[in-house]
C-alpha cells in the first residue's frame, strides 16, 4: 500500500484516502467518515439521505464531490464519493455526533501541516532566489492535474 492509496485510522477504524501529490491533497472516502462518526451500520444509507436533505436545502455541495474507485473491504476496486479535507470539514458540520469535532481538529492538524510545507517552500526560494517549481515541472503538474480531474469525473 502507498502513501497514495493508504488507509488511515481514526479511533482504531479505517478510512480510505487517495493522495494527489501533484495538488497537495488528500481525498477521503466519505462512506468511511459517516461510518467512523455515527457509527451507523448502514453508513451508504446514512450518506444517501445526508445527500437529499442537502439537495433540499439548496446546498450543491454533494455536486461538488467527486468519485473515485478505492479498494473495499472484500478487496475489489470500488467507486466510492470523495473529499478533500476542505470539502470534507464542511460535510462533517452536518453530522451530529461528539467525534465530529475531534475528527475535525485531526484535519486542522494535516491542514496546517500543508501550510507549513508551502511556507517553507517560500522560504527557500527567496533564500536560493530560485523557483522550487519550475515552468517545465509546472507544465507536467497542469496535465497531471487535468488528467486526475477526468479521472474524478468520470
Amino acid at each position: 500500500m502507498t502513501k497514495e492509496t493508504a488507509i488511515k485510522l481514526f479511533q482504531d477504524q479505517r478510512v480510505r484516502v487517495h493522495w494527489y501529490s501533484y495538488k497537495e491533497k488528500w481525498y477521503f472516502s466519505i462512506i468511511d467518515v459517516i461510518e467512523v462518526l455515527t457509527e451507523s451500520p448502514r453508513p451508504r444509507k446514512y450518506w444517501n439521505a445526508l445527500k437529499t436533505k442537502l439537495n433540499n436545502e439548496g446546498s450543491e455541495m454533494s455536486h461538488n464531490l467527486g468519485q473515485l474507485k478505492m479498494k473495499a473491504i472484500d478487496g475489489k476496486m470500488r467507486m466510492t464519493d470523495i473529499a478533500d479535507t476542505k470539502q470534507l470539514l464542511r460535510l462533517i458540520q452536518y453530522i451530529p455526533s461528539p467525534k465530529a469535532e475531534t475528527f475535525s481538529e485531526s484535519k486542522k492538524i494535516t491542514k496546517q501541516g500543508g501550510t507549513i510545507a508551502g511556507n517553507t517552500r517560500k522560504e527557500i526560494e527567496e533564500k536560493t532566489g530560485k523557483k522550487v517549481i519550475s515552468p517545465l515541472n509546472a507544465k507536467e503538474l497542469s496535465e497531471k492535474e487535468e488528467d486526475e480531474n477526468k479521472e474524478l469525473n468520470e
